[in-house]
């Protein structure tokens, strides 16, 4: 990449940056820098700061100060500028000769820079944010320095270094910017990468239960809360029509303020569910301000707003409230958060998803203060491959062209991830210039990180958006590896991802740290291999196969994936597989149980034999017939079961096991899937009990043996019900019966309960197995 080239890509150039009049710069034409200094004459520079420097001054000269020494071996001087006599300098922040230049920081916006060489000095300015921070950074880049994850920056080796020849001024486009990747936890890197902070956040969505919190109202006054088919659900909504809500949210942010009288922005912001009010006067609001739950939530935020006119009151577009409402204006201090959770991937979202676009220019009209909030990758699958990095720019330059000033570009908050390094590499540098060339940024990162395996990397992606591209799948941030196992994980499209990979790992064989780094860039193919290989069986990348004799048994290759996909996760740090659960050991574990039981199970008495069901699990009766095939579901995939595990929705599970001759029968055991995550969100639920009984003739059956729920499912009683992955309900018979029938009924709520937020919903039970020993 050409110094010109850099210089675009950095945002020195093309939109978001001007230029001072007298400066003879095109937007097209080469930069010219001034003469080269060589690392000698460099390490004679001082660093001159005002005579009553700012913390951030203060820590532009001491960063600058670092940088230098580490480029030329001898740490720099930081003076006073009163006590600056001559010599070559960097003058950092508001001294004496920026303000000769009538430099005002305020022209600069909050982080805006502006760079003045003077002969062998170089005068820095910046905004009253951290412009002169970023002024700092933004010429250590200059110099060829590059941060590319919070434990990676390389200082290149060189003789010389040079200075612009022309003034620069820099403003950036974006004037809130954050993506939630574990990176941007790390100071310098925030800094490096001109990340916004949200220290200036007193709270930060999602905020109705925090603000009136219904522990403490809800039993006394669950009129405050979301009315739901004639019943008042407390922990869902706020009823937004009542009066006493606002007063007393209004009380509650009033003295948050007061413990962060500092911070600007306050969320006050519906739950996460779509459980919003459906009582007679917030349905009145909804119908006078366009039909619409937003109507009724831009109306109390409106009023929020007007108690606290100092502050920016911040409240969603989100889900249900996304549409825009009509004959309304959001107060100058109000911020619309817009968040397009439902838009595909495989493209920008102005192709995939018209209505947000349209919503975005409809909310543009109602609030002059929008922040978009963009999903950036696939959470229920945080190491699998999501070949959307082609999408990063155009939905980001979308945004701006659209006035939009404050992004949040969700990715992984977990540490690791699927690309998490080069996914906020360019997230960062495209936030800070929209317009830079995205693929220039993929290069610089891909070879500068992963050295010679750069090439082998940058052709996997390719050929991955390619696929995606031809195949025409909608990826879904929800969506799994499975869905993509007929379009860019495809069993040929797999084989060319590995030779790549085989390429990439062969041209750092030398390199222990590349070589890791290139191994964890490859976890999400293995990924991909075990999650489409546990729902296969007896195909070629199947994980389960049958012997001639018809039994199960799992793939050795398959267990030496898991085994060597958990040890990659563990060294990279990842913490979650999932965006709320399973840990790397978790998966692990899960798969364990896969792998003991199969073996354990293809003796058992019940291995094979036929189900007479009297209730039907989703998909039928043929459904039913896989409680006796041998094969275990994984209980890490409890948002999106896999295929093995055989689901009763709104109905108790009922059938009839027939042994096909009489046996001596010890033990009867079933597990049962339980949601991990969000137990008061999902919809599946553990038995209340099982009950077992047994019959020679299929007529006349024991009495029943009750296995009950040792749980209380209620997540608000019982907080570690979320650690249940699943329960086994085994009846141990004691003294041996005989018996060809075994009779089962799984007692299910049936509809969720009342402290749950979905309360009245059909209720699922999930099981895999019945095993009879």
């Amino acid at each position: 990449m050409t110094r010109l080239d850099f210089l675009r890509n950095s945002g020195l150039l093309a939109a978001g940056f001007t230029f001072l009049p007298h400066t003879a710069w095109a937007a097209t034409s080469d930069v010219r820098l001034g003469h080269s200094i060589s690392l000698a004459k460099l390490a004679e520079y001082q660093i001159v700061v005002p005579d009553q420097a700012s913390p951030m001054e203060q820590q532009a000269a001491e960063r600058l100060q670092h940088y230098l020494a580490e480029i030329t071996g001898k740490s720099p001087v930081v003076k006073k500028e009163a006590d600056y006599r001559s010599g070559p300098s960097f003058f950092i922040g508001q001294t004496g000769r920026a303000r000769a230049r009538k430099t005002d920081p305020r022209q600069l916006g909050a982080d805006g820079f502006a760079w003045y060489p003077e002969g062998k000095d170089l005068i820095m300015a910046g905004g009253p944010g951290k412009g002169v921070l970023y002024g700092v950074y933004g010429l250590l880049e200059l110099w060829g320095l590059r941060m590319y994850t919070s434990k990676v920056i390389d200082i290149p080796k060189t003789h010389s270094v040079s200075l612009p020849k022309d003034p620069v001024v820099v403003t950036p486009v974006v004037e809130y910017r954050t993506t939630s990747y574990r990176d941007t936890r790390d100071a310098e890197y925030t800094n490096w990468h001109r990340l916004s902070s949200r220290d200036d956040w007193g709270l930060f969505v999602h905020t109705f239960n925090e603000l009136v919190p219904p522990d403490e109202f809800g039993k006394t006054h669950p009129e405050y809360f979301s009315l739901i088919n004639g019943t008042r659900l407390p922990g869902t909504q706020l009823c937004l029509s009542n009066a006493e809500v606002l007063t007393i949210l209004t009380a509650k942010l009033k003295q948050k303020m007061a413990e962060k009288p500092n911070a600007h922005y306050w969320s006050v912001s519906q739950n996460d569910n779509d459980q919003y009010c459906r009582c007679g006067p917030c349905t009145q609001l909804n119908a006078k301000y366009g039909g619409v739950p937003s109507g009724s939530i831009l109306y109390f935020v409106n009023d929020v707003a007007r108690a606290f006119p100092e502050k920016i009151i911040s409240t969603l577009a989100y889900w249900y409230s996304r549409t825009p409402p009509a004959s309304i204006q959001a107060e100058r201090n109000v911020n619309i958060m817009l968040c397009n959770i439902e838009s595909k991937r495989q493209g920008p979202v102005y192709e995939t998803d018209p209505a947000f676009s349209s919503e975005l220019i409809t909310w543009s009209r109602i609030s002059s203060n929008i922040l978009i909030w963009d999903y950036n990758i696939q959470f229920a699958n945080l190491v699998s491959p999501f070949p959307n990095l082609h999408t990063l720019k155009p939905n980001i330059k979308f945004y701006t062209d659209h006035h939009v000033n404050s992004l949040f570009m969700q990715a992984n908050g977990q540490a690791g991830g699927e690309m998490a390094g080069l996914r906020a590499y360019m997230l960062c540098k495209l936030m800070w210039n929209p317009n830079a060339d995205d693929s220039a940024i993929m290069d610089e990162y891909l070879n500068g990180y992963y050295g010679p395996a750069g090439r082998p990397i940058r052709q996997y992606i390719d050929r991955m958006r390619e696929s995606l591209i031809g195949s025409g799948l909608k990826l879904d941030i929800f969506g799994s590896p499975e869905d993509a196992k007929g379009a860019y994980l495809s069993a040929e499209m797999m084989k060319v991802y590995q030779a790549l990979f085989d390429q990439a790992e062969r041209a750092v064989a030398n390199d222990p740290e590349l070589l890791t780094r290139v191994k964890t860039a490859r976890l999400p193919i293995l990924y991909a291999q075990i999650q489409i290989g546990r729902n296969e069986v007896d195909s070629p990348r199947s994980m389960f196969a049958h012997t001639p004799d018809g039994k199960v048994f799992v793939k050795p290759e398959m267990k030496a994936l898991v085994a060597e996909f958990v040890s990659g996760c563990k060294q990279d740090g990842v913490t979650k597989v999932r965006e709320r659960s399973t840990p790397p050991d978790d998966y692990q574990a899960s798969y364990d149980r896969i792998f003991m039981k199969v073996a354990a199970t293809q003796h058992a008495k019940s291995f094979g034999k036929k189900i007479a069901p009297t209730t039907l699990p989703d998909g039928g009766a043929a459904k039913a017939q896989q409680l006796t095939d041998g094969i275990f579901g994984s209980w890490e995939s409890w948002s999106a079961p896999d295929v093995h595990w055989v689901a009763y929705k709104g109905e108790h599970m009922d059938f009839v096991l027939d042994l096909e001759e009489l046996v001596e029968i010890r033990s009867i055991n079933m597990d049962f899937l339980n949601a991990q995550a969000q137990p008061d969100w999902n919809l599946l639920v553990l038995p209340k009990y099982v009950a077992y009984s047994t019959s020679g003739d299929g007529k006349t059956f024991s009495d029943e043996v009750k296995v009950s729920n040792p749980h209380n499912p209620n997540p608000k009683e019982n907080p570690k019900i979320a650690e249940v992955p699943l329960q086994s309900f085994r009846a141990d018979l004691g003294a041996p019966v005989k018996a060809r029938y075994i009779k089962v009924h799984g007692e299910s709520l049936l509809h969720m309960p009342s402290w749950h937020i979905r309360a009245g919903q059909p209720a699922t039970l999930c099981t895999d197995q019945i095993v009879v020993e």
